[in-house]
């Protein structure tokens, strides 16, 4: 794809940046090869690519532009969409008519391999629109964000509303955003605390289960939010909820064998086991009907218990029988052995006790009870952008801290939604910010959060006063009283909203009057 490289002045850049969606004017051509949208670079020192901009439209120089004129006159003006951060070298790319190029003086042709950016293209009523309603914001300024704006050309090109009603709309939308807006030192995670803990108490102590499955079950209320801001390791009630590929979803014998590999099935569960202890044997008897039911053959059996690797063992197979014989008289062995036949795992995964088939808004979908979300997302016909579970450490293991604080965001607004409170989700957004803002899942009390504040004061106010107290006596601990509770503590404003302010005044001084 012929796409190009030019160089720009960096404070002018940066002026770019900051107006984003905008129309800038250039004083070069471009041949008819270049067509949009399309992807360019832009290089600050003509050596290395700095940013990597979208190009909705070229415009030819008749049209109006907004933004800026080059000091040469406008040839084309730009319709710059969006701007990423790259850091790729000029001697990666192929150059068109020249050869070697290490210093841009200020536009060069280049090839690249990608396809053009798939950009859905406006409207120019849209465009329009949207530049009006900036003009205003600028000249009124009401600083709404360029988001807001695209937000409203849409809505006022679908609602068909007249121009005189622009600045209306733009005044009642400023309106609306201050009401949003905190104030600057405002307690925000006070009001959280508050937010989010008087709703609490009115959780109910429930479980929810799915219809007519006794086994699988979902802990909700007040136990699932404790384990969200506890940040367990495994919650009660592990489940995932697996979604199916577009070629499965509606295909119920495909979706029924994708349980069989999913559903763990054990010895104990398709066979009885016998022990005897005086000839060390476990004799283990397969039920054709479980089997059957559960889709295991008596090969699938014999192979798992050949995988015990001891040489001290001698397994015999005579019908729906299996002997296994340990050979070394220990009884604390013997005992080990047995368990481990019981609990051994035929077919599915491992921690996926139970797997259930339901049918809504036309596909399958599969409840389990137990999460496994690395091995499920690797089996074929799973649909990987769907899938989920309720284990947020487990999704912080395999998806990373980003994916674990959405998972804190959602599992928590989705608990008390469904007790039927309302809680603003940026409350919520400010305890998961706090729970992974290190790269990490943090728990929210002793052992995370609050166990962790600098303050000596406040990790004795929470738990275990004299225990923080003697500790920082003994190490010297200084407490420099910058957050909430230790201020309370010593009896002096917090240094939060008008406590956060310093004001001395300075009374002017008193002339002498002369006698």
């Amino acid at each position: 794809m012929l796409t190009f490289i030019w160089k720009e002045n960096e404070s002018k850049w940066n002026e770019i940046i900051k107006k984003l969606p905008v129309r800038y004017g250039v004083d070069f051509n471009f041949p008819e090869e270049i067509t949009t949208p399309l992807r360019a670079y832009v290089t600050l020192d003509g050596k290395t690519i700095k940013h990597v901009v979208t190009i909705n439209d070229i415009l030819p120089k008749g049209e109006k532009y907004d933004f800026a004129r080059t000091t040469k006159g406008v040839h084309y003006i730009l319709l710059i969409e969006k701007v990423a951060e790259a850091k790729l070298n000029l001697n990666d790319f192929e150059f068109v008519g020249k050869k070697n190029v290490k210093y841009i003086q200020k536009i060069a042709f280049v090839n690249v391999e990608e396809e053009a950016p798939k950009i859905p293209v406006k409207s120019k009523i849209d465009d329009e629109i949207y530049f009006k309603l900036k003009e205003i914001d600028e000249r009124n300024g009401y600083g709404l964000p360029d988001n807001v704006l695209l937000e409203f050309s849409k809505r006022i090109k679908k609602y068909s509303i007249k121009e005189e009603y622009y600045k209306k709309i733009l005044e009642e939308a400023r309106k609306d955003f201050n009401r949003a807006t905190i104030d600057p030192y405002e307690a925000v995670g006070i009001i959280a605390a508050q937010s989010i803990g008087e709703p609490g108490t009115q959780l109910t102590l429930r479980t929810f289960h799915f219809a007519g499955v006794a086994e699988v079950n979902i802990t909700q209320g007040l136990p699932r939010l404790i384990e969200i801001v506890d940040a367990r390791i495994k919650p009660s009630t592990p489940t995932m909820t697996i979604y199916l590929e577009n070629n499965i979803r509606s295909d119920k014998e495909k979706a029924e064998l994708l349980i069989k590999k999913i559903e763990s099935t054990r010895i104990m569960d398709i066979a009885d086991l016998e022990i005897s202890i005086t000839d060390m044997l476990i004799d283990i008897k397969l039920d054709e009907e479980k089997m059957r039911k559960r889709k295991i053959v008596k090969s699938e059996v014999f192979d798992s218990i050949k995988r015990i690797k001891d040489k001290n063992i001698t397994i015999k197979e005579e019908g729906n029988r299996i002997t296994v014989i340990l050979e070394d008289p220990s009884y604390h062995r013997f005992y080990v052995l047995y368990e481990n036949l019981k609990n051994m795992i035929v077919s599915g995964i491992k921690g996926i006790e139970r797997a259930i088939l339901k049918e809504e808004n036309g596909e399958y979908k599969i409840y389990t009870q137990g999460s496994n979300l690395k091995s499920v997302l690797e089996l074929e016909g799973v649909d990987i952008r769907r899938t989920r579970t309720n284990d947020i450490m487990e999704i912080y293991e395999v998806l990373g801290i980003e994916a674990a604080r959405n998972a804190i965001i959602e599992e928590s607004y989705n608990t008390l939604k469904d007790q039927g409170l309302e809680v603003d989700i940026r409350h919520l957004m400010l305890v998961a910010d706090m729970m992974t803002y290190n790269g990490m899942v943090e728990a929210v009390g002793r052992h995370g959060i609050a166990g962790k504040k600098s303050s000596v004061l406040a990790r004795a106010a929470f738990e275990i006063t004299a225990k923080h107290l003697l500790q920082a006596g003994l190490l010297g601990e200084v407490d420099n009283l910058r957050g909430v509770a230790e201020n309370i503590i010593v009896g002096q404003p917090i240094t939060l909203g008008t406590g956060a302010i310093t004001l001395i005044y300075k009374p002017p001084e008193r002339k002498e009057k002369k006698r």
